[in-house]
């Protein structure tokens, strides 16, 4: 009897929570593709890596010097080649330190800018969830299974770029 009876009580929360799943407005979006295809990431992109070319360049220039530094020490005598080897070491330091500076500083700005793209992507998803009346919005990558119907990603992006182009 205890045991019907528990059966009967579970039976009635699954068929609760199944009502109340029924009401829920529920959506996902693939963030991801969000990301990716958004002309502000596209644009960023677009602007560090001509940042990160320039830096480069700078980079070559200092190099190719060393290395000329570099061959012109079979020509020169004891003492002035110790003294060109001096100033190789130091410039071959100061590379390091302005490489290390360069790559530091562009992976710091790229961050900086994916965590605002990022923000605005939230604050897009959540302000359409909020005017289309939606429950929950969850990341693609935590659905195993949702209708089609339920995949907002066009739409979302569909608003960013929009909201970027103003």
């Amino acid at each position: 009897m205890k045991k019907i009876l528990f059966c009967l009580v579970t039976l009635a929360v699954a068929l609760s929570s199944v009502s109340f799943a029924k009401d829920l407005k529920i959506g996902y979006v693939d963030v991801f593709a969000v990301f990716n295809e958004y002309t502000k990431t596209k644009d960023y992109e677009a602007i560090l890596a001509k940042k990160k070319e320039v830096e480069e360049g700078k980079l070559n220039k200092r190099k190719e010097k060393i290395e000329k530094l570099q061959n012109k020490l079979t020509l020169l005598k004891e003492e002035e080649r110790e003294k060109e080897e001096e100033k190789i070491i130091d410039a071959a330091r100061e590379y390091r330190k302005m490489e290390k500076k360069v790559v530091t500083d562009l992976k710091k700005e790229r961050d900086e800018k994916m965590k605002e793209i990022i923000e605005d992507i939230n604050k897009i998803i959540e302000k359409y969830a909020q005017k289309g009346g939606y429950d929950i919005i969850v990341n693609k990558t935590s659905v195993l299974y949702g209708q089609k119907t339920m995949d907002m990603t066009a739409q979302i992006l569909k608003q960013a770029n929009k909201k970027y182009k103003k």
